[in-house]
């Protein structure tokens, strides 16, 4: 075998890899409900990493008995937010997931998880299970890893978004 044609093999095997391996780290994206079922979440790619937006939230207004926290009838806002300049953002369309990098076998590590009900930030990761059906997503205290909450996300699949109970950033308002 001569030597061009063996580097011209070792070329498009490298290819073929790299771009399994990229259909592989993109398994994640997509949109999930939570164990709640209350919001809609959306990973995709930022850059090289992938992170997460809250796209859809169901009944997206503060109730007559939570007005301590908003004012009733009006959109969630991020009123726990330890940043009192970011208290005023809404929670829909917010990007709380940052970061995460995949490192093979369905694992994605090293990004951060900001939690709206509580205003804390965490570290974490997340799994992608059943084929792609389910992500379990770890969020755990930065300075001890090993204390955390782990919650099984569903894709997105059977709900209709169209109840108006359900607020989407692309929805169109009536």
């Amino acid at each position: 075998m001569n030597y061009k044609y063996a580097l011209c093999i070792g070329m498009v095997s490298l290819a073929l890899t790299n771009s399994v391996s990229a259909q592989e780290a993109d398994a994640a994206v997509g949109k999930y409900i939570p164990p709640e079922k209350d919001s809609v979440i959306e990973i995709f790619k930022c850059g090289d990493k992938y992170c997460g937006k809250t796209v859809c939230i169901k009944d997206n207004a503060y109730p007559e008995k939570d007005k301590d926290k908003g004012v009733p009838g009006t959109p969630y806002l991020d009123h726990n937010n330890e940043n009192p300049a970011l208290r005023t953002r809404p929670n829909l369309g917010m990007q709380f997931i940052t970061g995460f990098e995949y490192v093979g076998e369905g694992t994605y590590k090293n990004g951060k998880i900001y939690n709206p009900r509580d205003g804390k930030t965490y570290c974490g990761k997340f799994t992608v299970i059943d084929g792609g059906n389910k992500l379990d997503l770890k969020g755990t205290l930065c300075s001890i890893t090993f204390i955390g909450k782990t919650n099984t996300w569903n894709k997105l699949a059977g709900v209709s978004l169209d109840d108006p109970r359900w607020d989407c950033v692309d929805k169109k308002k009536k």
